[in-house]
């Protein structure tokens, strides 16, 4: 049975019975730790050896049938329709516009005023869950992984099945260390500027160069044609220029994401997958030197393209951030003046203020809807218990836009990551954090700073779609991604 503390009421996480450690552990040494936390170490959930079951257990005084079907309507519904795997145009667009992610924050801000900070639990189709409600309790989870709080979990496993069966994050404890060591070395996590950084800088300089050849003075930067150049941008990134026009793997992907989306409501397309992931290692195979897959293990169950593969499904939520990201350039906010001078005035590879962007980018707008974890075993958080293989859920919006939390949360102000507020603060989570945090955390700001530099330096970017520039605060808490519409002339044209 394990126990987590941080709160009146709450068992103690550490041996020494001092409670647990608040340091989040995001700093040098900290996010990029590659080895699992220890059960029983300080500030991370433990086992309590011989302690009797009914010395602890509680009534979990869950929501009632109104508060759940507000949950339902309000949280979870819109987070599965948007698609979590791969995004729904149709359903973007209903969801950008009837403001849900708002109604999540407030929910969920309702719902931890009327039971506590404690995690809420739920019994949803015959599951176990818990909503996440405070900052530090996301910290216990991330922290705690993968024991006592696993990083795959039912749905994940069934979603992530149908392209990545062998990926990190759907490990067994046996498999993960090695998988997840591979992952590190080959993304340098830890690292602002990976070593092979220049190579990055000129595969996108070379895709940005492409994508305004195709635009000229005149056209429209939509999503498609911005996702089209930045699919290739990630092909080059991961295997080398070669595969830039590999469309066909970034296909494949998509096709088995989409099923991803229902998890394990469908099966999983073995033939499609089968190709995809044969492609993806003949890829890995001939990968070229700087590129991300020439630094993987090759060594028996490494299976480097499964991880290979999740670079690529990553690489698509990147490319979403790194779209709004230019919303954010073409803000009234003061920081938007600061970054483009940035984009003007500074060479090399440290772009901290664009590399802040992108940052704010996904707290503003996550694209992580949800995390999740799952218990791998009876846990007691505070007054409650949740039995093995509860999931708790962590929605993102909620924590990254609680204007209750953060006075700066409806606000694009990238200098709390410049001065570490962001960083420090549990709950905000743009690339997750702990030992299952994205070993990709440093190399995708890097690949998007990059890009945005050579895509909009010397260009006259202007925001043309209905909605228009964004305000300098009271930020939307949706922006649907499909609907943002750019111009890019040169500067004179």
């Amino acid at each position: 049975m394990t126990s987590t503390g941080g709160r009146a009421g709450a068992h103690t996480a550490g041996r020494d019975g001092k409670g647990p450690d608040h340091s989040k552990g995001r700093g040098a040494g900290g996010r990029g730790a590659s080895g699992d936390t220890e059960p029983g170490a300080t500030g991370t959930p433990r086992a309590l050896a011989g302690e009797a079951k009914g010395a602890v257990e509680a009534e979990l005084g869950g929501p009632d049938a109104a508060e759940t079907a507000r949950v339902l309507s309000k949280v979870l519904l819109p987070t599965l329709a948007r698609g979590v795997l791969v995004r729904r145009p149709l359903m973007e667009s209903l969801v950008s516009a009837l403001e849900a992610d708002q109604g999540i924050v407030s929910t969920l801000r309702d719902l931890r005023e009327r039971h506590g900070d404690g995690p809420l639990p739920l019994r949803l189709a015959g599951r176990d869950a818990a909503l996440v409600l405070a900052a530090d309790d996301v910290r216990t989870l991330l922290e705690g992984t993968p024991d006592p709080f696993s990083s795959g979990g039912r749905e994940k496993r069934g979603a992530l099945s149908h392209f990545e069966p062998h990926a990190v994050l759907v490990s067994e404890p046996e498999e993960r260390p090695h998988r997840r060591a591979s992952n590190e070395q080959a993304l340098a996590t830890g690292r602002v500027l990976h070593p092979d950084g220049d190579a990055v800088a000129a595969q996108a300089d070379e895709e940005a160069r492409a994508l305004l050849a195709a635009l000229g003075n005149d056209g429209v930067l939509d999503w498609n044609r911005f996702s089209a150049s930045f699919d290739a941008l990630a092909r080059r990134v991961v295997f080398g220029a070669s595969a830039a026009g590999d469309v066909r793997t970034t296909e494949l992907l998509r096709r088995l994401r989409a099923r991803g989306n229902w998890s394990y409501a469908v099966p999983v397309h073995r033939k499609v997958r089968a190709e995809f992931l044969d492609r993806v290692g003949r890829a890995v195979d001939r990968a070229e030197p700087g590129s991300l897959a020439a630094g993987l293990s090759r060594e028996a169950g490494s299976h480097p393209e499964d991880q290979a593969a999740h670079w690529l499904f990553a690489f698509d939520a990147a490319a979403i951030a790194a779209f709004r990201s230019l919303a954010l350039l073409t803000s009234y906010s003061p920081g938007a003046h600061a970054a483009r001078e940035e984009i003007q005035e500074t060479e090399g590879l440290d772009l901290p203020l664009l590399r802040a962007t992108v940052l704010e980018s996904v707290r503003l707008w996550p694209t992580t809807l949800a995390v999740l974890r799952e218990s791998n075993r009876e846990t007691v958080w505070g007054d409650r218990v949740f039995p093995a293989g509860t999931a708790f859920v962590v929605m993102s919006a909620y924590f990254h836009r609680d204007s209750s939390r953060l006075p700066y949360a409806d606000e694009f102000a990238p200098e709390v990551w410049i001065d570490g507020r962001a960083e420090e603060d549990p709950g905000i989570l743009p690339f997750s954090y702990g030992p299952a945090g994205c070993a990709g955390r440093e190399v995708v700001p890097l690949t998007l700073s990059l890009f945005l530099r050579s895509l909009v330096r010397d260009r006259d970017l202007t925001r043309v779609d209905a909605r228009g520039p964004l305000p300098a605060s009271g930020l939307p808490a949706s922006l649907n991604h499909f609907a943002l519409r750019f111009t890019l002339p040169g500067r004179g044209a």
